[in-house]
């Protein structure tokens, strides 16, 4: 700490013992001056008070902080003598004679007065501040202490927390990384699903290759003789297109009966349903043509 410092520090204890030792009402303005000059000189100006504007004026240059409190307490009495009222108009006019503890009894008095108390405040307020620094050092240590063990338990906690800040980020992104994962498991499901019921519905819609179809068919017929019934529904294969009219999945029997020509259709229905069939105009009868042919054959 620098010397200014130190006694600025000082003081401010200095200055409230002092008002509660003595009994002035207001605290003085002290102006500190630092005069290199003055300084130099063995027997320079220490500090001295000023009653027309009730202030105090030290001299620090070069001077132990010990000595500078020392003149503060001095003058702090000059003070409280002005403030009494004892100080009067003529004793302010003898101050101006420089040898005014010699020719003025009064003022020698209020010299003395100054110099005992001064002296005795300042060696009751340094013990007084002593004592109470040691008290406080001792305090301060165990606060310090106390503070550092503070200091070391908020810090674990903050670490703690941080610690756990950062498990429960990465816990929150693994939950949200997983519950991406599902999504897209899901949908991949739900897209394999789906592609899945059109291949087999296209599976259902699409035709038999012709020897598969053939296999089926056998084993259809082998069925209907030895159970009563086709015991295979199958589908039809791509047949030949043989009507023309661009259905490539109806049987090739019945695009053949779709093919023929109308005569032939209502001959062929005749037939299926027992009719008999009707000559048209200009043409033999199918029974005649029938009986003549039967005839030929026997002769």
């Amino acid at each position: 700490m620098l010397l200014k410092e130190q006694y600025q520090v000082l003081v401010k204890s200095l200055l409230p013992y002092a008002q509660k030792e003595l009994g002035f009402k207001n605290s003085p303005k002290i102006n500190f001056v630092d005069d290199q000059d003055n300084s130099k000189n063995p027997l320079g100006k220490t500090a001295y008070y000023h009653p027309e504007d009730k202030e105090i004026t030290i001299f620090v240059t070069n001077r132990h902080p010990k000595d500078i409190l020392r003149s503060v307490a001095h003058e702090l009495i000059h003070y409280k003598q002005d403030e009494d009222g004892r100080l009067t108009q003529s004793m302010r006019q003898g101050l101006q004679d420089k040898n005014y503890t010699q020719n003025n009894t009064t003022l020698r008095k209020f010299e003395e007065e100054a110099y005992l108390n001064g002296n005795m405040i300042f060696r009751d307020w340094e013990d007084n501040y002593k004592n109470n620094s040691k008290q406080i050092i001792k305090i301060t240590k165990e606060s310090k202490q106390m503070n550092e063990s503070n200091i070391r338990a908020t810090i674990k906690k903050l670490v703690a927390k941080v610690i756990s800040e950062e498990k429960e980020k990465k816990k929150s992104k693994k939950e949200e990384e997983q519950r991406a994962d599902v999504s897209k498991v899901r949908d991949s499901a739900k897209k394999s699903l789906k592609t899945r019921n059109v291949i087999r519905e296209q599976e259902d819609e699409s035709t038999l290759s012709l020897s598969e179809w053939k296999n089926q068919e056998l084993f259809g017929l082998l069925s209907n003789k030895f159970f009563g019934r086709n015991l295979v529904e199958t589908a039809k294969p791509d047949f030949l297109d043989l009507d023309k009219d661009g259905d490539k999945k109806e049987s090739m029997k019945q695009a053949a009966k779709q093919s023929k020509k109308p005569e032939e259709k209502e001959e062929e229905e005749i037939l299926v349903k027992g009719m008999k069939p009707k000559a048209k105009k200009g043409k033999v009868p199918p029974q005649l043509q029938k009986y003549v042919k039967s005839k030929k054959e026997k002769k």
